[in-house]
Protein backbone atom coordinates (compact mmCIF):
# COMPACT_ATOMS: atom_id res chain seq x y z
CA UNK A 1 0.00 0.00 0.00
CA UNK A 2 2.85 2.77 0.76
CA UNK A 3 4.35 1.42 -2.80
CA UNK A 4 0.77 3.33 -4.66
CA UNK A 5 1.13 6.43 -1.31
CA UNK A 6 4.46 7.25 -2.34
CA UNK A 7 3.94 8.79 -5.83
CA UNK A 8 1.33 10.80 -4.38
CA UNK A 9 3.64 11.78 -1.44
CA UNK A 10 6.34 13.00 -3.75
CA UNK A 11 3.75 15.31 -5.71
CA UNK A 12 2.84 17.03 -3.29
CA UNK A 13 5.99 17.30 -1.34
CA UNK A 14 7.59 18.69 -5.29
CA UNK A 15 5.65 21.36 -5.10
CA UNK A 16 5.90 22.97 -1.75
CA UNK A 17 8.56 24.82 -2.32
CA UNK A 18 12.87 25.03 -2.63
CA UNK A 19 13.36 24.11 1.18
CA UNK A 20 11.37 22.17 4.03
CA UNK A 21 7.77 20.55 2.87
CA UNK A 22 6.62 21.64 5.74
CA UNK A 23 9.20 24.85 6.78
CA UNK A 24 7.31 25.65 10.28
CA UNK A 25 7.97 21.69 11.26
CA UNK A 26 11.83 21.70 11.06
CA UNK A 27 14.70 21.80 9.83
CA UNK A 28 16.42 19.47 6.99
CA UNK A 29 17.02 16.06 8.48
CA UNK A 30 18.67 14.54 4.86
CA UNK A 31 18.90 15.36 1.36
CA UNK A 32 19.00 12.68 -1.63
CA UNK A 33 20.46 14.05 -4.61
CA UNK A 34 21.60 11.87 -8.11
CA UNK A 35 19.60 9.67 -9.55
CA UNK A 36 16.37 10.70 -8.64
CA UNK A 37 13.17 11.19 -10.35
CA UNK A 38 11.24 13.35 -7.37
CA UNK A 39 12.87 16.53 -6.46
CA UNK A 40 11.09 19.35 -4.20
CA UNK A 41 14.39 21.46 -4.19
CA UNK A 42 16.86 23.07 -7.01
CA UNK A 43 20.64 23.73 -6.86
CA UNK A 44 23.18 23.74 -3.69
CA UNK A 45 22.92 27.11 -2.23
CA UNK A 46 26.28 28.30 -1.19
CA UNK A 47 25.13 30.00 2.03
CA UNK A 48 22.12 27.94 2.98
CA UNK A 49 24.00 24.57 2.64
CA UNK A 50 27.08 25.46 4.32
CA UNK A 51 27.89 21.20 5.05
CA UNK A 52 27.10 20.51 1.13
CA UNK A 53 29.31 22.97 0.32
CA UNK A 54 32.18 22.29 2.91
CA UNK A 55 32.05 18.38 1.62
CA UNK A 56 31.79 19.34 -2.05
CA UNK A 57 28.51 17.73 -2.38
CA UNK A 58 27.17 19.72 -5.69
CA UNK A 59 23.65 19.08 -7.46
CA UNK A 60 20.98 21.10 -9.48
CA UNK A 61 18.31 19.26 -7.81
CA UNK A 62 17.44 17.24 -5.17
CA UNK A 63 14.78 15.75 -2.62
CA UNK A 64 15.34 17.28 0.91
CA UNK A 65 13.39 15.91 4.35
CA UNK A 66 12.51 17.37 7.37
CA UNK A 67 11.54 15.51 10.52
CA UNK A 68 7.76 15.79 9.56
CA UNK A 69 8.26 14.75 6.19
CA UNK A 70 10.19 11.42 7.70
CA UNK A 71 7.82 11.42 10.90
CA UNK A 72 4.65 10.59 7.67
CA UNK A 73 6.39 7.44 6.57
CA UNK A 74 5.49 4.18 8.44
CA UNK A 75 7.97 3.95 11.11
CA UNK A 76 9.74 0.89 12.17
CA UNK A 77 11.93 -0.03 15.41
CA UNK A 78 15.06 -1.93 15.54
CA UNK A 79 17.72 -2.61 18.66
CA UNK A 80 21.04 -2.24 18.38
CA UNK A 81 24.05 -2.83 20.22
CA UNK A 82 27.51 -3.47 19.82
CA UNK A 83 30.88 -4.31 22.11
CA UNK A 84 31.62 -0.93 23.30
CA UNK A 85 27.96 0.46 24.04
CA UNK A 86 26.60 0.89 27.03
CA UNK A 87 23.82 -0.42 26.64
CA UNK A 88 21.40 -1.29 23.24
CA UNK A 89 20.06 1.05 21.93
CA UNK A 90 16.31 0.91 20.28
CA UNK A 91 16.04 3.02 16.96
CA UNK A 92 13.45 4.42 15.32
CA UNK A 93 12.83 5.64 11.89
CA UNK A 94 11.07 5.26 7.88
CA UNK A 95 13.02 2.54 6.01
CA UNK A 96 15.90 3.14 3.57
CA UNK A 97 13.48 2.08 0.59
CA UNK A 98 10.58 4.07 1.70
CA UNK A 99 12.89 6.93 2.04
CA UNK A 100 14.91 6.26 -1.57
CA UNK A 101 11.08 5.40 -3.22
CA UNK A 102 9.64 8.61 -2.14
CA UNK A 103 12.89 10.79 -4.07
CA UNK A 104 12.32 8.06 -7.11
CA UNK A 105 15.49 6.68 -6.45
CA UNK A 106 17.01 4.69 -9.82
CA UNK A 107 20.44 3.89 -9.16
CA UNK A 108 22.98 1.07 -8.67
CA UNK A 109 24.28 2.19 -5.22
CA UNK A 110 24.34 5.29 -2.55
CA UNK A 111 26.70 6.80 -1.09
CA UNK A 112 26.02 8.26 2.08
CA UNK A 113 28.18 11.11 3.86
CA UNK A 114 28.11 11.81 7.28
CA UNK A 115 28.34 15.78 9.31
CA UNK A 116 31.87 14.68 10.18
CA UNK A 117 32.85 13.74 6.54
CA UNK A 118 32.66 9.66 7.21
CA UNK A 119 31.17 8.84 3.84
CA UNK A 120 29.93 4.71 2.94
CA UNK A 121 28.86 3.31 -0.15
CA UNK A 122 26.32 0.73 -0.53
CA UNK A 123 25.25 -1.03 -3.42
CA UNK A 124 21.47 -2.22 -4.20
CA UNK A 125 22.35 -5.89 -3.62
CA UNK A 126 23.53 -4.58 0.27
CA UNK A 127 20.74 -2.52 0.73
CA UNK A 128 18.30 -5.43 0.03
CA UNK A 129 20.54 -7.47 2.20
CA UNK A 130 19.03 -5.88 5.52
CA UNK A 131 16.19 -3.92 6.66
CA UNK A 132 17.98 -0.58 6.94
CA UNK A 133 16.18 2.17 8.41
CA UNK A 134 17.15 6.16 8.95
CA UNK A 135 16.78 6.55 12.32
CA UNK A 136 15.11 9.87 13.61
CA UNK A 137 15.00 9.01 17.48
CA UNK A 138 17.14 6.85 19.89
CA UNK A 139 15.52 5.30 22.51
CA UNK A 140 12.16 7.42 22.08
CA UNK A 141 14.37 10.82 21.84
CA UNK A 142 15.01 12.97 18.67
CA UNK A 143 18.80 12.38 17.56
CA UNK A 144 20.33 15.41 17.69
CA UNK A 145 23.45 17.13 16.06
CA UNK A 146 26.20 15.51 18.79
CA UNK A 147 24.28 13.15 19.42
CA UNK A 148 24.39 11.22 16.12
CA UNK A 149 22.13 12.80 14.79
CA UNK A 150 19.94 14.02 12.15
CA UNK A 151 19.72 10.60 11.23
CA UNK A 152 21.61 7.82 11.45
CA UNK A 153 21.39 5.05 9.07
CA UNK A 154 21.60 1.67 10.52
CA UNK A 155 20.00 -2.19 9.86
CA UNK A 156 18.51 -4.68 12.77
CA UNK A 157 20.99 -7.53 13.79
CA UNK A 158 18.35 -10.14 15.65
CA UNK A 159 19.52 -9.68 19.36
CA UNK A 160 23.03 -9.98 19.10
CA UNK A 161 26.28 -7.17 19.38
CA UNK A 162 27.55 -5.77 16.09
CA UNK A 163 30.86 -6.47 14.85
CA UNK A 164 33.43 -3.78 14.25
CA UNK A 165 32.65 -4.40 10.40
CA UNK A 166 28.82 -3.97 10.98
CA UNK A 167 28.34 -0.94 13.22
CA UNK A 168 31.10 1.00 10.88
CA UNK A 169 28.58 0.59 7.91
CA UNK A 170 26.13 2.12 10.66
CA UNK A 171 26.23 6.09 9.28
CA UNK A 172 25.61 8.21 12.10
CA UNK A 173 25.09 12.20 11.79
CA UNK A 174 23.97 11.16 7.75
CA UNK A 175 23.19 14.42 6.12
CA UNK A 176 23.14 13.75 2.87
CA UNK A 177 22.43 10.72 0.25
CA UNK A 178 23.44 10.42 -3.11
CA UNK A 179 21.85 7.57 -5.33
CA UNK A 180 24.77 6.33 -7.94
Amino acid sequence: MLKNLIPAIAILVAFSGPFSAHADQGAIQVTIAGNITNTNRGPRNEFGDAFHVYHGKEFERAFSLDRYLLQSLPQVSITVDADKWPDSVELKGPKLDDVLSLAGATGKSISVTALDGYELEISTNEIAAHEWVLAISANDKPLAIGGRGPTWLVYGIEGRKASDEEEAKWVWSAFFIEVK
